[in-house]
């Protein structure tokens, strides 16, 4: 976390350096939380969470409030672009932390080739992003109503990474989702998030095969160090 507060606190207090006024630094976003959602008529739902470099308070706490952007997408190729547009904001992708998707954006092969797409051909996106599942409603997470001490994106990254008994290299990034897109090679384990009393929780798994999600593991079974993470197989 201290990481993440360095680097978006370093270049608010640069553009405060350069003489720049409210309105310049009022221009970026980093996003750090993406959750992409196919919406029942077709097309795409799109939502970004990136820390609010308007709070007074940015500089020294630059991960502490979220700033939200969603709309709904024909090409989600489009996505930054038209945020970039209608918000006057140059977005950076560099520093995604996580990655949310709906189920039916592996359920759907139309809707995973256009997924895989954005992330190819938006090189700015970062691929070592986590990825996560939601069978909520994807506006409960990317809202203001949570209850969080820190951005949705750094909450989540923490989360994952505090799980001491899930295996190394268990985690799936945006990587290990595009390499399983061409290959098809082996099984995915995908932590589910949902909404608890405000907060971001994960308290079960999807095991996904072929780009499709097949079945769910409670948090028992996928930490249960008798056993192997392969439970699916059985």
């Amino acid at each position: 976390m201290k990481k993440w507060i360095c680097i978006i606190g370093s270049a608010v207090m640069i553009l405060c350096l350069s003489g720049c006024e409210n309105n310049e630094v009022e221009s970026n976003a980093f996003p750090l939380a993406l959750g992409i959602a196919a919406e029942q008529d077709g097309g795409f739902h799109m939502y970004i969470a990136y820390p609010d470099l308007e709070d007074p308070d940015a500089a020294e706490q630059a991960i502490s409030k979220d700033a939200f952007w969603d709309e709904s997408l024909e090409d989600l190729t489009e996505g930054t672009d038209l945020m970039s547009k209608v918000s006057s904001r140059n977005v950076d992708m560099n520093h995604l932390k996580v990655l949310i998707l709906d189920g039916r954006m592996l359920d759907d092969g139309a809707n995973t080739d256009c997924l895989i797409r954005f992330f190819v051909e938006k090189e700015d996106v970062a691929w070592n992003a986590y990825v996560l599942l939601t069978d909520g409603e994807m506006e409960d997470l990317f809202s203001e109503e949570t209850q969080l001490n820190s951005c949705l994106g750094i909450y989540l990254e923490d989360l994952l990474e505090g799980w001491d008994h899930l295996k190394a290299g268990s985690l799936i990034t945006v990587g290990d989702l595009i390499s399983q897109y061409y290959n098809r090679n082996e099984m995915l384990l995908i932590p589910v998030v949902s909404i608890d009393e405000s907060q971001p929780v994960v308290e079960r798994f999807a095991v996904v095969s072929d780009l499709s999600v097949i079945q769910e593991r409670s948090m028992e079974e996928v930490f249960d160090s008798t056993r192997s993470l392969i439970l699916f197989e059985e």
